[in-house]
């Protein structure tokens, strides 16, 4: 049994254990023996690998596991109805198998994997060119913001401006008062002053 490590899980560790379970699905294994594998490999446990296969790995790999899966239907249905005929090879003369049947298949299903690839790349450039869009009237609604940013302080200092005024006016103004109010004492005194 292979020691339990602690450590995270990196990228390249990720795409073997991809590639090792769709090569046992591909070839009719359980995914139990490609854990194991996977496992020894990975110097992990195998619920490990079962672990992160199933909560983070197999989502990114759906068309690979049908595609998976086509193949080793294909393969099984070969096994039962077809003899796979023996050509030479030109570089040397050892026999090499070939079946056309399943080459077509295979092909059919990388050219349906490709249209859905290319599908998926269309909907990323439709979204990078929204997001461009967006990204300009971003920095349009941010220039206005400065602008009425700055709009907003020249208002705050004339707002100040015109409290100092204010202030300056009623203050003046209670001055002409309290001289007013002292002038017509004034006035009256002498007034009084003169009578008598």
């Amino acid at each position: 049994m292979t020691a339990a490590r602690q450590d995270a899980w990196n990228a390249d560790e990720d795409n073997m254990l991809a590639e090792i379970v769709l090569s046992h699905i591909r070839e009719g294994s359980t995914q139990l023996r490609a854990f194991e594998e996977a496992g020894g490999k990975l110097k992990r446990t195998a619920a490990a690998c079962g672990f992160r296969w199933n909560s983070n790995i197999r989502k990114q790999y759906i068309l690979g596991i049908e595609l998976a899966k086509k193949q080793r239907k294909v393969n099984k249905d070969n096994k039962k109805h077809s003899v796979p005929h023996v050509h030479s090879n030109f570089n040397n003369d050892a026999p090499i198998l070939q079946n056309s049947k399943e080459d077509v298949i295979v092909l059919a299903d990388a050219v349906i994997f490709f249209q859905k690839l290319e599908t998926a790349i269309a909907s990323i450039e439709k979204y990078k060119i929204e997001n461009d869009e967006l990204k300009k009237e971003i920095n349009i609604l941010n220039a206005d913001k400065a602008e009425a940013v700055q709009t907003m302080e020249g208002m705050k200092k004339e707002l100040e401006q015109l409290k100092e005024e204010y202030h300056s006016l009623i203050s003046l103004l209670d001055r002409a008062s309290k001289m007013a109010g002292e002038l017509g004492e004034t006035h009256k005194i002498n007034t009084l002053a003169q009578t008598k």
